[in-house]
């Protein structure tokens, strides 16, 4: 049964009220957006996405108030639905959860059934949220690149390595061995911390060019930033390359040329992690969880629910290449998982 009042953080917004404003609070089951499943969850996590949650403007949250948290995971204690019994573990990512439905940052959700995969028990909750959104866009990615032929030494790329997506990206990249992986990052001093772990490590001016076609580098591109990164990456893809792209912190316009498309046939593919099929998705974790298990090759930090405004407040400092896992039962408040 539900505790008649439970935690949950809350952001709103009004005429009245015009800039975002988050709270603790305690609300009942009636609060929560309809579902057939109710699930006590364990853990939550915090991507750069829930971080815009709580700006003004940023377009995240599509009605206020609202719960933030786009994932989460647990153990279901009610459901109307016979995919699900009590007591299973469940992982829950995308679809509107925390945008228009309430969301993950809270003791307890509910939601439709068909937006629930479950776990086996011997899945480790914490590692699961670890990876979280950020896991399933960058397994996505890297299965995009491998549906088209990467090899152990093809040629590959990586941006936005020091995020989320970009970090388990390499992961993934690595325990399949692949052996010339390079990376693009924003400045000297990610040059040098990262100068032995890479074939090589480009500043994006690295690879600015007035030529429209340049000599081919990359066989695959895996952009997690887009805007003038993926604009400066471009040229240099090699003939029929691959370029995933997924993320937009660098900007959403992309000014380019036609040349590297009409004369080299490379293809520029999206990723989607939020409204891909539910059969999709449950293929991408199993893979996470079983032949690409990557637990325990990246920093990860745990806070309670009731550190969610610190951590958001202090993203650039708190995160440091680290993934941020929200223990929902507030009992802990430590780095249990670490490179």
């Amino acid at each position: 049964m539900v505790d008649k009042l439970f935690k949950t953080l809350i952001v709103n917004k009004s005429e009245d009220m015009p800039k975002v404003q988050s709270e603790m609070k305690k609300i009942t089951l009636a609060d929560l957006s309809e579902g057939d499943v109710v699930v006590k969850i364990a853990y939550s996590s915090l991507n750069y996405k829930d971080v815009l949650a709580f700006q003004n403007n940023s377009g995240v949250i599509r009605k206020y108030p609202m719960i933030p948290g786009v994932d989460f995971c647990g153990t279901v204690i009610e459901t109307s639905n016979p995919r699900f019994t009590t007591g299973e573990n469940v992982l829950c990512t995308g679809y509107d959860v925390g945008v228009s439905h309430t969301g993950g940052l809270s003791e307890y959700a509910r939601v439709p059934a068909e937006w629930l995969i479950r776990l086996d028990k011997n899945v480790p909750l914490e590692y699961v949220m670890a990876l979280g959104t950020a896991g399933l866009t960058a397994a996505l990615s890297v299965n995009e690149i491998v549906s088209f032929g990467a090899k152990r030494d093809s040629e590959i790329l990586v941006t936005g390595v020091t995020g989320g997506v970009g970090s388990i990206v390499v992961a993934i990249l690595k325990k399949l061995k692949m052996r010339n992986i390079s990376v693009l990052v924003r400045n000297k001093d990610q040059r040098h911390s990262y100068c032995n772990e890479f074939k090589n490590v480009y500043l994006r001016d690295d690879l600015e060019t007035k030529k429209l076609i340049a000599h081919q580098k990359f066989d695959y591109v895996v952009d997690c930033v887009g805007g003038t990164v993926l604009e400066a990456v471009l040229p240099w893809v090699s003939y029929k390359g691959v370029v995933t792209v997924c993320g937009n912190i660098a900007g959403n316009q992309l000014k380019t040329n036609m040349l590297p498309f009409i004369l080299r046939g490379i293809r520029l593919m999206g990723i989607d992690s939020v409204n891909i099929k539910l059969e999709e998705k449950e293929k991408m974790w199993q893979q996470l969880l079983t032949d690409w298990n990557i637990n325990g090759a990246f920093s990860v930090r745990i806070f309670p629910l009731d550190k969610v405004k610190y951590v958001v407040d202090n993203w650039v400092e708190v995160r440091n290449k680290s993934r941020i896992v929200i223990s929902v039962p507030d009992t802990k408040n430590v780095e249990k998982i670490s490179r």
